[in-house]
């Protein structure tokens, strides 16, 4: 049967069998990569510009439902105080001592993006220090430092630095 074929010819129609519709119109040297298949900076910049949005879409998202959790466990923790009390006047009518479990929200660890808020205890407490480390530094106790010295140390910080 295969008598009369070239040995080459057969090895050309076996590798054409093996390779059949894996042939790579790429490696020809006439061969134009379509218009649509084309990649440039403008196409990659939208790209770019469209994950850019979808990451935002994402974390926005996940944000509302950190902030949707909050109130949601806000509202539990109030309907649990809720509970306690009509449990607490329930167990005085049957005079029952009983210890409940009382809820607590952690400020600091709930709500990190009030870290940065100042009350008027803070200015204080940063006062009092100023006054404890000046009175250290002066020999003095504590008691010592008055108020005209804590205000001194308010005056000289808003005074800009090349002036004093």
């Amino acid at each position: 049967m295969h008598s009369g074929e070239d040995p080459e010819e057969r090895k050309a129609i076996d590798e054409a069998m093996a390779t059949f519709g894996d042939y790579k119109l790429k490696t020809s040297a006439d061969y134009t990569v379509p218009e649509n298949q084309r990649v440039n900076f403008s196409k990659k910049r939208q790209q770019m510009v469209l994950l850019e949005g979808s990451i935002h879409k994402l974390k926005v998202d996940f944000n509302q439902k950190i902030q949707e959790l909050k109130v949601r466990k806000k509202d539990i923790c109030d309907h649990v105080v809720g509970i306690n009390k009509r449990i607490g006047d329930i167990n005085s009518e049957l005079k029952i001592d009983e210890e409940m479990f009382v809820p607590i929200i952690d400020k600091e660890t709930e709500y990190p993006e009030n870290f940065f808020e100042i009350q008027d205890q803070d200015i204080t407490d940063y006062k009092n220090k100023i006054a404890a480390e000046k009175a250290k530094a002066a020999g003095k106790t504590v008691e010592q430092v008055d108020e005209e010295e804590i205000n001194a140390a308010d005056d000289e910080k808003d005074v800009p630095i090349h002036q004093r």
